[in-house]
């Protein structure tokens, strides 16, 4: 999350929030549904997505309600390719499979955290891919450790009716390094930076009380230092 340029192209940041929307949902929505949830008229929410179907990007169904199109997987497939983030995951992460909790890699756009790998106790390693819906970044430990490390500016933008809750949060968690959040059973979820500056957030969830929370956030450093390739902390 950075701050905006000086002269954004507001057009561009829309399309892009549309696309978003869309692919994050799971499930098709009528314009107006859209519009609602993105602020915007149904007519210029309605140009948007006409444009991204003709660009493959977005599909109409018979019930004339959007959803995303096949130009969507090109663009993943592109994507993780270049990143090269999703292959380190496969590679990195099942080696934190023993401690008995979900292991998280997430990414922050505006207030949701995505997430590149996903993985439950159990769960084979195939399936951690991708296989996870989007967040709220205010309750996720990936989202404030991320947060975190956002431009003041950038933030206050997207959050500006819970600045004065999640400042002291942030503030914290800046200080500390890593973001720490215990739920009502007691389980602690911890997250820690990918990159430097982040680009990402590595975290494990479910720690029971009786598990060595040093242990597992030490092991948790090592494996985002392996993610952004260990010498410069710079993902390729």
């Amino acid at each position: 999350m950075k701050t905006l340029p000086a002269q954004p192209n507001k057009s561009l940041i829309e399309g892009l929030e549309v696309l978003l929307a869309l692919v994050q949902r799971g499930e098709s929505a009528g314009v107006r549904e859209l519009a609602r949830e993105l602020g915007m008229t149904p007519t210029r929410l309605q140009r948007y997505v006409a444009t991204l179907a003709h660009l493959g990007f977005a599909a109409q169904g018979e019930d004339r309600r959007y959803g995303p199109g096949s130009g969507v997987h090109v663009l993943s497939a592109m994507s993780l390719s270049a990143s090269g983030l999703a292959g380190r995951a496969l590679e990195v992460l099942p080696s934190l499979n023993d401690l008995g909790v979900i292991v998280a890699l997430g990414m922050l756009w505006r207030r949701t955290v995505s997430y590149v790998y996903f993985s439950r106790p159990g769960m084979p390693v195939a399936r951690a891919l991708g296989n996870d819906t989007g967040w709220p970044a205010r309750e996720s430990v990936i989202g404030l450790m991320l947060l975190a490390h956002a431009p003041e500016a950038a933030v206050l933008a997207d959050f500006a009716e819970e600045a004065d809750e999640l400042a002291p949060i942030l503030a914290e968690t800046r200080a500390r390094g890593h973001a720490r959040r215990v739920n009502e059973k007691g389980e602690l979820s911890l997250a820690v930076p990918v990159g430097s500056p982040p680009v990402a957030g590595l975290a494990v969830s479910g720690v029971r009380c009786d598990q060595d929370e040093q242990m597992i956030l030490e092991r948790l450093n090592q494996a985002a230092a392996r993610l952004s390739g260990e010498t410069n902390g710079e993902l390729t």
